[in-house]
């Protein structure tokens, strides 16, 4: 496979995608463990580091980071919406596509806004009415970034670096009267 020219070793990404004409990409609570099981497999082969994801009824959002030149982002997500689609069309004996369309890739180069990006992503159930605060959500990693379980997905010690202090960190994260425009 050619190189995407957008992915290269030490780039930051939010990668997003959705169900087929907005309807849902996960069934059941199953479906939505085993996306995270595939993840952290498909993150650990091709050496992506996974810094924030939320998975919603009908679609996701990631912040990665590509950790090599020999391997991309794009192979990753391949991997694992493929992996996904043909164990969800066998399980609900159905055919044909799951996702909307190929999966987004927005580059993120400015540090700074890392922070946005992560508060963004984080407050995806609550803006859907799935949720009242965003530990509530079993299927992002905001519980382990307010260190209230211990998660093995992602990176935390490299998403409280973006912030100046851990406490700063959890305050942006949980005060829902700062707003973010993405």
């Amino acid at each position: 496979m050619t190189k995407d020219k957008k992915y290269y070793k030490n780039t930051f990404h939010h990668l997003y995608n959705r169900g087929a004409n907005k309807n849902q990409i996960f069934f059941d609570r199953d479906n939505y463990f085993y996306f995270l099981k595939r993840m952290k497999h498909y993150k650990n082969m091709y050496q992506i580091e996974i810094l924030f994801y939320c998975l919603m009824p009908n679609h996701f959002h990631l912040f990665v980071k590509q950790l090599t030149d020999q391997l991309f982002i794009s192979d990753f997500i391949s991997s694992l919406l493929n992996f996904y689609v043909k164990s969800i069309n066998k399980k609900f004996n159905r055919s044909g596509t799951l996702f909307e369309s190929k999966t987004k890739s927005k580059i993120i180069t400015d540090e700074h806004y890392f922070v946005w990006i992560i508060k963004y992503i984080i407050e995806n159930p609550i803006k859907a009415n799935l949720a009242t605060q965003i530990t509530d959500w079993k299927f992002s990693n905001a519980k382990d970034l307010l260190k209230l379980c211990n998660g093995t997905m992602t990176d935390i010690e490299k998403v409280k670096s973006f912030f100046q202090s851990e406490e700063q960190m959890i305050n942006f994260l949980t005060d829902s009267s700062i707003k973010v425009n993405y």
